[in-house]
């Protein structure tokens, strides 16, 4: 399975900034989803990581390791240059850019595939990101569920963007008619640091459901009024 990752790999960032890093993460999955789905697979590496240096005196460098089966390649690029864009349109559009001149190289290298296929399988996978609108929503905790008188149903969403990740709980009628709709949670989005609000969801009684972490002390109670 294919995975790439780009960090930051600077020195000295001020503190805000790292709650931003993770601004590209959803383009690096929604690619390597893509790509893994079209059957891409690579000889002997499964990650491609990629290390912004912020240093114009270096040079772009290539270093695999054959244990941990992955390509480690360090650029002088900065990653500030992609936090300053201001829209997600500019922002996946860098992404474009770091995966054509510093990944692409790696996987035409590694793939048995021709330098042309590969290009095609990347290309199809870049446009992927906006035919998913640059996020992924998904259902978390086994949800719809049904109340205890079968009247309401109650979603758990998760909603992973550039702009970061948000939980969210809605709650439907027997019309079908959305009757709660509650922000949960707002996290960074990175998958590693979320999970741990992807719990379970239980309804108590008809008008009450908790949501809870399976791995914390988190939990939120949601009540229709």
């Amino acid at each position: 399975m294919l995975d790439i990752h780009i960090y930051d790999w600077a020195k000295k960032r001020p503190k805000k900034h790292y709650m931003l890093i993770h601004g590209l993460r959803i383009f690096e999955m929604i690619f390597c989803k893509k790509m893994n789905n079209l059957g891409f697979q690579l000889e002997d590496i499964d990650s491609i990581l990629v290390y912004f240096l912020a240093d114009t005196r270096k040079s772009v460098t290539y270093d695999e390791n054959k244990s941990l089966q992955e390509v480690n390649v360090l650029v002088p690029d900065d990653y500030t240059a992609f936090l300053e864009l201001n829209t997600v349109e500019e922002k996946y559009m860098e992404f474009c850019r770091v995966v054509k001149k510093y990944v692409l190289p790696v996987l035409q290298l590694y793939s048995s595939l021709s330098p042309d296929i590969v290009a095609q399988y990347v290309e199809e996978s870049l446009e992927e990101i906006v035919k998913e609108n640059y996020e992924k929503v998904f259902l978390v905790a086994k949800t719809p569920k049904k109340s205890p008188n079968r009247k309401n149903t109650a979603i758990l969403k998760g909603s992973h963007r550039v702009s970061g990740f948000q939980l969210w709980c809605e709650i439907y009628n027997e019309k079908g008619l959305r009757i709660v709709n509650q922000l949960l949670v707002e996290e960074v989005g990175h998958e590693g640091l979320y999970a741990r609000f992807l719990g379970e969801l239980k309804w108590e009684n008809n008008e009450r459901v908790i949501v809870k972490s399976k791995t914390s002390s988190w939990f939120r109670v949601i009540e229709i009024i």
